[in-house]
């Protein structure tokens, strides 16, 4: 199997994963400035995303760049109708991307990369939760952080809302998803709080229904601490996942109870991206099966018909 992986910043990251997977025969990556990145080895370069589709074949595409980019590299595969069997996408997926994505043959398999959902606690968590299903409350949902924006200053597309970036299109969508993908019936009801820093929005606290009570999700691109948790009450207990350090997907605990549980599934607490991302392309027939590619579609285009709804009730 071949693949191409445009973009060669967390393209880097793919490329680590996809080589350490030893699934490929050949791996290429293309970014404009690919010459002067001397950390990709054993790969191909391209500088232009067109040049390296026009002259191989390529049996999966990941695209890891900016939304623009992104719709960009889906028009030309779509108009050119050169269609990889795999496609794995980055989000943000930007409205015009989603609506060119329907349009791809159902041959394509396209998964989208919600990487909370691929994590080895975050399916354990979920499983548990999926169990007591019939038990299952409300829940609650926090997510602070700091965005290096607000440490080194560096404006580029991951802080501005119009290409994608910001707190509502770029990190909101991984909570949105989460939920989505834990419980069933899940709706977006209002707005309870936003705060502003520099007309940049840094904090939101959503309420939604599930099962007839309120829950909440909040989160913060610009917190002085560090915490994404997820708690579900259920009638007579409550299990909840936490990770209290900067590692975004590593150190995770889970608790019933408030007491942390130990189990005999296997878990990761160095659960890195590239180690996640290392388990996707080591595992392509499972991640890529039609019913899991069925439900990450769903999933997807719900996901971002609620952050749409989001957008316009904060203009």
């Amino acid at each position: 199997m071949n693949l191409l992986i445009v973009g060669s910043n967390f393209g880097f990251n793919h490329c680590r994963a996809a080589i350490k997977s030893k699934k490929f025969k050949k791996i290429g990556i293309c970014s404009p400035n690919i010459d002067n990145k001397k950390k990709f080895k054993l790969v191909s370069k391209y500088k232009n995303f067109k040049t390296a589709l026009d002259h191989n074949n390529f049996d999966m595409i990941s695209i890891a760049t900016t939304p623009r980019v992104q719709n960009d590299v889906l028009n030309y595969i779509f108009k050119k109708n050169i269609f990889p069997k795999l496609l794995f996408l980055e989000k943000p997926l930007l409205k015009t991307s989603i609506k060119l994505i329907k349009k791809f043959p159902k041959k394509v398999l396209i998964l989208t990369n919600f990487i909370f959902s691929f994590n080895s606690d975050w399916i354990l968590y979920k499983n548990k939760v999926n169990k007591l299903n019939k038990k299952i409350k409300f829940f609650k949902y926090q997510w602070l952080f700091k965005q290096a924006y607000f440490v080194n200053k560096k404006k580029t597309w991951k802080i501005k809302g119009e290409l994608g970036g910001g707190l509502v299109n770029y990190y909101l969508p991984h909570a949105i998803f989460n939920i989505l993908n834990i419980f069933k019936n899940v709706k977006f009801k209002k707005i309870k709080k936003k705060v502003f820093y520099n007309k940049i929005l840094i904090h939101l606290e959503l309420i939604f229904s599930l099962n007839k009570n309120y829950s909440e999700i909040i989160i913060s691109n610009k917190s002085s601490k560090s915490r994404h948790f997820l708690k579900t009450y259920l009638n007579k207990k409550n299990l909840s996942i936490e990770n209290e350090t900067t590692k975004w997907l590593s150190n995770f605990k889970i608790f019933v109870n408030n007491k942390k549980i130990f189990t005999k599934e296997k878990t990761s607490r160095n659960d890195s991206r590239i180690n996640t991302l290392g388990e996707i392309y080591s595992n392509l027939n499972y991640f890529f099966s039609k019913n899991h590619v069925a439900r990450n579609k769903f999933l997807t285009y719900k996901t971002f018909k609620v952050i749409e709804h989001i957008n316009k009730k904060l203009k």
